[in-house]
């Protein structure tokens, strides 16, 4: 070979890995070195519905959007998990509508307004009331001078629960109060370490059922006139039936509360990210659907059930026209 030609091939090559260098400097790693983002999910407990409903969104999000590695975590519940969104501590959490409504208009037990928009509304959660035959209760003022589980600390099933029975005229401190999850309130109801618990989530919760099953469960029914009362004093919450047959040996329909869960976000949430995370989901709903049944009630038809909170500006361009691609349309 020409002595100058394998020169200028060697200044090629000490030129092309020159460029090479700079851009892996540059750029910190090649294209294909590059992780997706990591997205938190602030859920609820194992035994509730939150958590198995977040790890089916996780899986979705993960396997068809290759910029996003989800995980469902853990948490002590809605009131948590507006709180660590607001902190940019999870990227999206699961809450409930009154608890949503609180963190957003800085009232209840928020003082101060939580940067906070909804990506889309899951599904409605019903308030169980739940005793024993034996105990004596069938009108929620009938837990006065009883021991009572409010729902685990910092859940949105405790602040439901105080929600309804100071709403309808009893103080907390006419009760004993006990703060415990799902499981530790049906264990305790079995155990007679309480009267009446409060468990808050979608129909045929296992820990209710179980309940059923073993022991003389009562539902304790609120009337008409109840639930226009807390309407009236807490927008986000409406009547519910729980169908006769729902859980063993309750043959009859009962009157329940229901309050819808939200998907939410922290407001600076890029639009575009939020398009993506919206339109995904709802493409993909009848996989999330094997996970939870609950999710047969994620339906644009339902998207603005949260009256008193905006939804993302991301959803509010999917739901416009639903029927564009999910990559970002620019």
């Amino acid at each position: 070979m020409n002595p100058h030609s394998l020169v200028r091939i060697c200044h090629a090559k000490g030129l092309i890995l020159l460029i090479t260098l700079l851009i892996t400097v540059v750029s910190g790693c090649s294209p294909e070195q590059v992780q997706p983002s990591t997205f938190a999910i602030a859920t609820g407990g194992p035994a509730g519905l939150y958590y198995p409903y977040g790890g089916g969104m996780a899986s979705i999000w993960s396997k068809q959007l290759p910029h996003v590695n989800a995980k469902a975590e853990v948490t002590g519940g809605s009131v948590t998990n507006v709180i660590q969104v607001a902190r940019r501590e999870s990227e999206i959490g699961i809450a409930m509508a009154d608890v949503v409504t609180d963190a957003y208009l800085g009232q209840g037990k928020f003082p101060n307004k939580l940067p906070l928009k909804v990506l889309f509304t899951a599904y409605p959660n019903i308030v169980h009331i739940l005793t024993l035959k034996d105990n004596a209760i069938e009108r929620v003022s009938d837990i006065r001078g009883k021991r009572v589980s409010l729902g685990a600390a910092g859940s949105g099933t405790a602040v439901a629960a105080e929600n309804v029975i100071t709403g309808l005229g009893v103080r907390l401190d006419e009760i004993a109060p006990a703060y415990l999850s799902f499981g530790e309130t049906t264990s305790a109801l079995k155990d007679g370490t309480i009267d009446a618990g409060f468990v808050v989530g979608g129909l045929g919760l296992a820990a209710v059922t179980e309940l059923a099953v073993t022991r003389e469960l009562l539902l304790v029914d609120l009337s008409d006139e109840e639930l226009a009362t807390l309407n009236a004093k807490f927008p986000a919450y409406g009547g519910y039936n729980i169908p006769g047959g729902t859980y063993d040996k309750i043959n009859h329909d009962v009157r329940a509360l229901g309050i819808w869960s939200a998907v939410v976000v922290h407001e600076d949430m890029d639009e575009a990210l939020a398009y993506e995370l919206t339109c995904t989901m709802y493409r993909h709903r009848e996989e999330l659907l094997k996970v939870s049944k609950v999710a047969r009630a994620m339906t644009l038809e339902n998207i603005h059930q949260l009256k008193s909170v905006p939804l993302h500006p991301g959803t509010e361009r999917y739901v416009a026209n639903p029927e564009m691609p999910c990559v970002d349309p620019g």
